[in-house]
């Protein structure tokens, strides 16, 4: 039976996620000081929180099309890889 990985430990492995819980954690401990108000904190909060999806997603995604291409590199072998480029305002295929 393996043991429980640490939270620690997860967010060592996403290091974008590990920086914003960082960034979270000191405006709850008020570590910077900037933030007397409640108005303050809430809006550092929002920002935060939406960075940090806009960030997560965006690394989401960028994994998640890596992962269906090694798929369908394994599932089809014999395939040709073409990368569609920009020129201009054409789209072509290499």
């Amino acid at each position: 039976m393996s043991s429980p990985v640490s939270l620690a430990d997860r967010l060592a492995a996403h290091p974008i996620l590990e920086r914003r819980v960082s960034a979270l954690l000191d405006i709850v401990e008020a570590e910077s000081g900037q933030l007397d108000r409640a108005s303050d904190a809430e809006e550092a909060v929002t920002q935060n929180l939406r960075s940090m999806g806009n960030e997560l997603l965006t690394d989401w995604g960028a994994c998640k099309e890596n992962q269906k291409f090694s798929e369908a590199c394994l599932k089809h072998p014999d395939s040709k890889v073409r990368k569609k480029t920009l020129i201009g305002s054409a789209l072509t295929e290499k």
